[in-house]
């Protein structure tokens, strides 16, 4: 009888062991978890800052798979383009310092500049409106030349501007290259000792440093890329991203980065403003890029964000100002987008309303258009997608072994049950059209657009969920 007796308080005591672990189950975690198997990657580490108080710091997987070491919070990534919006508050304070005018051209500070780059202002560089030409397009900037800053600009000036200063966006890591060197003229120091001085040292971020691989970086994670259905090392012929994406950090440094940012540790009032507010193109429209910061208002949350992706790593930080609500994000497999896409689903987390099934379908169903796109991405998910409707440059990029790789992953959510009409768009060449779409797994955003002649002139999968 007493042994039955211990039987039964054993059983007690697991059952009520499983409950509280049910109970208790971490949301974040699960999501994250499941993001990590799902996409293949190795490690990852998430921070969660609530009304300026880290709430959560956690570590998942692997920093190396080869030596099967796990990643901690002290394991040092690389953040890639998150980088910019550090170059960018090393600007403002010299701006504090009354040693940089925004509003300047570049060769006020940087000499033997071209004669196309005249009219390049600081702030261009910082909003991607300066139509200098991106290196990361170019090849011939790898990390091994190590480039001085004439180099440098010898380099690029052999490449026309893009446009006109000021009169459009286009990404380019090299104006944000020139900000670094900017730095390093104006203060008479080297950009990352400058960095060191006025942010990392002052904000104990203790573990951001220069990603160059002649460093020997304690706790540095391994970089990965997911390539034909198996993980592989990532190609070491690195672009030298300097101050437009060279930067490692850990989880704990980034949470008091984006702390420093809430406050008033770091920047003033008024640079911080200037920081997260559109740019004004030259025709009066509006470009939603600050100074290293993308601006968006995201069904009705207003968010200030950025993505970064280097050979096999990739990160995000993202700070949901009405919610009060920070989100970083760092992991060591370089899929395109891959660090933004967990952060958002981290927000929704928290802030429900941001879900796909918020969004209320459009008034207009568009119903030709709508089974007509229906049957095309099940095609095109199958790779059998009719080229006769679509434009090369799309057939081009359908083509990739990335993207059947992408639609490998997302036939696996199961079949389309159901396709609602969310949003469309017209401008003078193109009707861009948002669809919610529900398989058997998730619910995902897509966006179709198309060209003047019918054809599909672009694809993309916005979110899932």
């Amino acid at each position: 009888m007493r042994f039955r007796k211990h039987k039964f308080l054993a059983a007690i005591f697991l059952c009520s062991f499983f409950f509280t672990a049910l109970v208790y189950a971490d949301p974040v975690d699960e999501y994250v978890q499941a993001m990590m198997a799902e996409n293949h990657i190795p490690g990852a580490a998430v921070a969660i800052v609530k009304n300026g108080n880290i709430i959560k710091s956690k570590a998942y997987g692997l920093a190396s798979v080869e030596f099967n070491a796990p990643v901690t919070t002290d394991t040092v990534f690389e953040i890639g383009s998150v980088s910019k919006q550090i170059t960018a508050a090393a600007i403002m304070l010299l701006v504090e310092d009354g040693k940089i005018d925004l509003d300047e051209k570049i060769s006020a500070y940087l000499n033997d500049t071209p004669e196309a780059w005249e009219n390049v202002t600081v702030r261009n560089l910082l909003t991607h409106t300066s139509g200098v030409k991106s290196y990361t397009t170019t090849g011939g900037f790898e990390l091994s030349k190590r480039y001085t800053v004439e180099d440098f600009i010898d380099e690029l000036s052999k490449y026309p501007l893009d446009f006109e200063p000021g009169s459009a966006y286009r990404y380019s890591n090299s104006g944000y290259s020139l900000l670094g060197y900017i730095i390093e003229s104006v203060s008479g120091e080297t950009y990352w000792e400058f960095l060191r001085e006025r942010i990392f040292s002052p904000l104990k971020m203790d573990h951001t440093a220069d990603r160059d691989p002649q460093f020997i970086i304690p706790n540095r994670a391994t970089g990965y890329e997911w390539e034909k259905n198996r993980l592989v090392g990532r190609d070491y012929e690195l672009t030298d991203l300097f101050s437009a994406g060279a930067i490692v950090s850990t989880i704990d440094d980034m949470a008091k980065w984006v702390i420093a940012l809430r406050g008033q540790s770091l920047l003033q009032t008024s640079s911080k403003e200037e920081s997260w507010k559109p740019f004004n193109l030259n025709d009066g429209k509006e470009s939603l890029y600050g100074l290293g910061w993308n601006i968006v208002d995201l069904r009705g949350q207003h968010v200030l964000r950025h993505g970064g992706q280097t050979a096999g790593f990739a990160a995000n930080v993202s700070r949901y100002v009405d919610s009060d609500l920070s989100i970083v994000v760092l992991a060591n497999l370089g899929t395109q987008g891959l660090g933004s896409d967990i952060a958002l689903g981290i927000a929704k987390i928290y802030i429900p309303s941001l879900s796909l099934k918020s969004l209320k379908p459009s008034a207009s169903s568009e119903p030709t258009a709508t089974r007509a796109i229906t049957v095309f991405l099940n095609d095109v998910l199958r790779n059998k997608a009719n080229a006769s409707v679509l434009t090369d440059d799309l057939i081009i990029k359908l083509s990739t072994e990335r993207a059947m790789a992408e639609n490998d992953r997302i036939l696996s959510f199961g079949k389309i049950t159901k396709i609602e009409l969310i949003d469309l768009k017209f401008s003078d060449v193109t009707k861009v059209y948002q669809y919610r779409v529900e398989t058997e797994k998730k619910l995902m955003l897509w966006s179709f657009s198309l060209d003047p002649t019918g054809k599909i002139s672009n694809i993309s999968l916005l979110e899932e969920e």
